[in-house]
């Protein structure tokens, strides 16, 4: 779901807002010299308003384009959020003692956690997945990635 919405945010969300905003200014400042030419008289009152007109529609598109951009930014955000909050969640309903877990129920929260381990001809082991960090570096920070860290 979070790859879903990070897709609708297209390739560049703070360039494509950017480009609205730029589109704005440009707007404001067509605005500004339409007045001028009417004030100097070289436009006449039907001109100007046809041209207001048109300027205040793209103006409204680029607005709407703004709020668009921002919605997807901020669904994005409480998506991130509400992943956060589940993945807490269920690692709160792990049991004290996974020694007292099937392998089958052991193997589904592992699952749950994505944790991976992977064990080397060497004899090191590399980890990594979503876990609650209890002591070490992680301590106190709570749930989150654990990077992949090998260790002999």
């Amino acid at each position: 779901m979070i790859e879903e919405q990070r897709g609708s945010l297209r390739s560049d969300p703070e360039g494509e807002a950017k480009a609205w905003f730029e589109r704005l200014a440009a707007l404001d400042r067509k605005r500004g010299g339409y007045l001028d030419l009417a004030a100097e008289g070289l436009m006449d009152r039907d001109e100007l308003r046809a041209k207001l007109a048109e300027l205040q529609e793209d103006r409204e598109t680029a607005e709407r384009e703004i709020a668009t951009i921002e919605g997807r930014r901020e669904r994005l955000k409480q998506v991130e959020r509400d992943r956060d909050t589940v993945i807490e969640h269920y690692a709160g309903m792990v049991p004290e003692s996974l020694d007292d877990l099937s392998p089958e129920e052991r193997h589904q929260i592992y699952k749950m956690l994505r944790l991976e381990v992977l064990a080397y001809p060497d004899k090191s082991l590399e980890v990594s997945g979503a876990i609650l960090a209890e002591g070490g570096e992680n301590e106190g920070r709570g749930l989150g990635v654990l990077e992949p860290t090998r260790r002999p």
